[in-house]
């Protein structure tokens, strides 16, 4: 009789039937599925050579493309794209935070002042080179009916817009009183797009197109010419994207006219399909910026031989013909010259295929751009600003802390002419600090955040009529700054004697736009979204959506709308 197998048989038989499976499980992913020649696990990637690229946002449809087919043919490189803004890029490369293998911010202005504080502060030479992507104008995006007034599709100049921004009266002075007064938009100068604006509105008012001087800075006819056109801005933010989709969405009486890249007029015209009307892009005739998106490799100490030539072969093949051609195809004209020009640079998407590049504003080097900024700084609109902060018991623990960082950090970036008074609410509303500037209370209004904590029910209503009412009335007396409400709160009311309907009834109905507008965080999952988007929305202000780990970030977005 034959005996029972004994346990070592079974030990051999449960590794044959192991060993099987995994080798059936590898089988399985390796191959490609071949219906649909896709690859579901492509096992080279696991050791494949990371390479962290940290490019601007207007290129991202054709980065992200390109990078999926680079892949395809170059198995042992894995590029993770970061798609952001330039000058968030910029601080965060000083600061440690991000260390890229590659960057291509939207212009050299970026490169310049990235290899000076090198330079300067670390000693270090931060890369070698850098090469042209594809070229972006920058251009001014209007509706068709408005551009017609000034004359298109006739060339339209820089000063053209300004003699109507500038004036009070608007478009009335042009015949056309059922616009309103000209709105003007652009992103705030942390922004590629927005920076660039301000030194095209310098190169306009100094009439040429290379040269600025920091004398140039200094002249009454330049910080006049900029200080009217800034004073026409509707508004800021960290997005030309974000200020498209307003723009849209509010029409034409919110904004006459934005700064945008071409390609963005090429895409928001397919997009929506030229309602309410047609964006046309108007090349001004003094001239413009035409971004050209330099991609440059980083020789920071994380930097390797082996990452460096992956690198170039990327940056190689970002440059070839048929990556250019597919460029151009997505609304980006490519460095290549050879390449014909066609849809979609027509007049079905507000853009024309041949313009004359000879009038391009050039970047100016980085001890003008650093005065620059801090020219805008001078004589842009300040801000006057009460934030209302929530400290009901909700609000206990981390949820208070984050809220203070993050309220700090919005603080430290307001200006030394912005005005800020800070209202905390329960149950019990309390002024933490009275109106003031940030040059004479801004430490002390500093201080007394940190001291702040959680307790106690949510007075919401009572809190935001109670301010937004005063925030009218200070308008009303000085009309020449931005009146802002930002209010924070995790949670719905639970203590207010004023009720909801007669808080909401109390604002505009969102087609006035001159009016204090309320930016609203709401504050983990049990904010009350509704009510402060509705709040938001009726003073044209914008609702974020916040944590404790993001509300730092969040302020930061926020603070570049004032």
């Amino acid at each position: 009789m034959t005996g029972k197998p004994k346990p070592a048989f079974w030990i051999v038989v449960a590794l044959v039937v192991i060993g099987l499976t995994s080798f059936s499980l590898y089988r399985a992913k390796a191959i490609k599925k071949s219906d649909t020649g896709v690859t579901i696990n492509d096992v080279s990637n696991s050791s494949a050579l990371g390479i962290s690229f940290y490019t601007s946002s207007a290129k991202k449809t054709w980065i992200d493309e390109m990078i999926k087919e680079f892949h395809a043919s170059n198995k042992n490189i894995k590029i993770k794209a970061f798609h952001g803004n330039s000058g968030d890029n910029l601080d965060d490369l000083k600061a440690g935070k991000i260390k890229p293998d590659i960057w291509s911010p939207g212009d050299e202005s970026w490169l310049q002042l990235a290899l000076s504080y090198y330079r300067d502060v670390k000693q270090k030479v931060l890369f070698e080179e850098y090469k042209p992507l594809v070229n972006i104008p920058l251009i001014i995006a209007m509706w068709e009916p408005m551009a017609k007034v000034l004359g298109y599709p006739k060339p339209i100049s820089w000063k053209d817009i300004y003699n109507v921004a500038s004036k009070e009266e608007g478009w009335t002075a042009l015949g056309h009183s059922e616009w309103g007064k000209f709105r003007w938009g652009h992103a705030h100068p942390d922004a590629n797009s927005g920076f660039l604006t301000i030194i095209s509105e310098i190169y306009a008012a100094l009439n040429k197109t290379e040269g600025i001087t920091t004398d140039d800075l200094k002249k009454p006819e330049v910080i006049s010419f900029l200080h009217d056109f800034e004073s026409a801005v509707e508004h800021y933010g960290l997005s030309n994207t974000w200020i498209d989709d307003i723009m849209h969405i509010k029409g034409p009486s919110y904004l006459s006219a934005t700064v945008q890249y071409e390609n963005t007029i090429i895409e928001t015209n397919a997009k929506h399909k030229n309602k309410p009307f047609k964006l046309v892009a108007i090349y001004p005739t003094e001239g413009n910026i035409w971004t050209r998106h330099p991609i440059a490799i980083l020789d920071g100490e994380w930097m390797t031989p082996e990452k460096k030539e992956a690198c170039k072969k990327f940056i190689d093949f970002l440059l070839s013909k048929d990556a250019q051609t597919k460029a151009m195809k997505m609304g980006l004209r490519p460095i290549i010259k050879d390449i014909v020009i066609e849809s979609p640079f027509d007049e079905e998407h507000g853009v024309i295929d041949k313009v004359n590049s000879d009038k391009a504003f050039t970047v100016p080097d980085e001890s003008v751009l650093k005065r620059i900024r801090d020219l805008w700084e001078d004589v842009k609109v300040p801000a006057t600003v009460i934030l209302v902060i929530d400290i009901s018991g909700s609000m206990k623990g981390e949820p208070i802390d984050s809220a203070k960082q993050g309220a700090v950090q919005f603080i430290k970036a307001m200006k030394p002419r912005d005005e800020l008074k800070v209202v905390v609410f329960n149950n019990i509303i309390t002024t933490l600090s009275d109106m003031c500037s940030i040059q004479q209370c801004g430490e002390g209004v500093i201080s007394r955040i940190q001291g702040i904590f959680a307790d106690r029910g949510t007075a919401l209503y009572d809190a935001m009529a109670k301010c937004y009412v005063e925030l009218s009335k200070l308008k009303k007396d000085n009309p020449k700054r931005r009146y802002n409400l930002l209010i924070l709160s995790d949670g719905k009311d639970t203590a207010s004697s004023t009720r909801r309907d007669d808080f909401v009834d109390m604002l505009p109905r969102g087609e006035d736009y001159n009016v204090p507008k309320i930016y609203s965080i709401a504050y983990g999952s049990e904010a009350d979204k509704d009510l402060l988007a509705e709040i938001s929305n009726k003073t044209n202000g914008r609702l974020f959506i916040s944590s404790p780990e993001e509300i730092v970030k969040t302020y930061k977005e926020l603070s570049a709308n004032f």
